[in-house]
């Protein structure tokens, strides 16, 4: 009965996706900026989702506190279950994102997701701090992946994760660089730097869905 009610509860979130995000920060405009490319994305059962992170350290090594930024999914369509106008459909559906950024060390500390279920909101977040960076260099670009979100149920990892999901973190370079450079003929060099999601050692990332 606990399944059957897991399950409805999945479905109904699946439908009503998540509250409308706060506006996304505008990029960043001077001439020393570099490009930050990524892609996001639902495996099988979308569901909205964030990873954040901020600048930690300019350029030239020095320590910044800025506002936290956010790696988004709006996988959730308004009209429709699936986001609207994906680069890529199929098992797995999913944008290309292309950031212009301040050159410096970036941090992705934190990601989770939120939605309602009728008038009750509801929020999941790691609940441990992660350790994930990336380098901006001005005037070149950086690819730091492709980020999606799985269901659990049914897969090896639901004695530890139940419904919660999981995500997977890989390198889909040859896919999303061609799309970003068809949207942005003049992207400059791109350094390919995945995080290595091993390495982190967290039950809810993978860098590969589970056998």
């Amino acid at each position: 009965m606990a399944r059957i009610w897991t399950v409805l509860f999945l479905l109904t979130v699946w439908l009503i996706g998540t509250p409308a995000p706060a506006a996304a920060p505008k990029d960043y405009a001077d001439a020393d900026a570099g490009v930050l490319v990524y892609s996001v994305g639902a495996i099988e059962i979308p569901m909205n989702f964030t990873f954040q992170y901020r600048r930690v350290r300019d350029a030239a090594g020095r320590p910044v506190k800025e506002r936290v930024q956010v790696i988004e999914c709006a996988c959730v369509g308004f009209f429709r279950a699936r986001m609207a106008d994906p680069d890529y459909e199929g098992r797995e559906t999913g944008k290309v994102v292309i950031r212009d950024l301040a050159p410096g060390d970036y941090e992705i500390d934190d990601f989770g997701f939120g939605g309602s279920v009728g008038a009750t909101g509801y929020s999941w977040s790691s609940g441990r701090k992660l350790a994930m960076s990336f380098r901006v260099t001005s005037g070149e670009a950086v690819y730091i992946g492709n980020y999606a979100r799985a269901p659990s149920l049914g897969t090896p990892l639901e004695k530890t994760l139940g419904a919660a999901g999981f995500f997977v973190i890989s390198d889909k370079s040859q896919r999303d660089l061609a799309r970003a450079r068809a949207r942005r003929p003049d992207l400059p060099a791109v350094t390919v730097a995945v995080p290595d999601a091993t390495a982190l050692n967290h039950p809810a990332i993978r860098a590969a869905e589970p056998r």
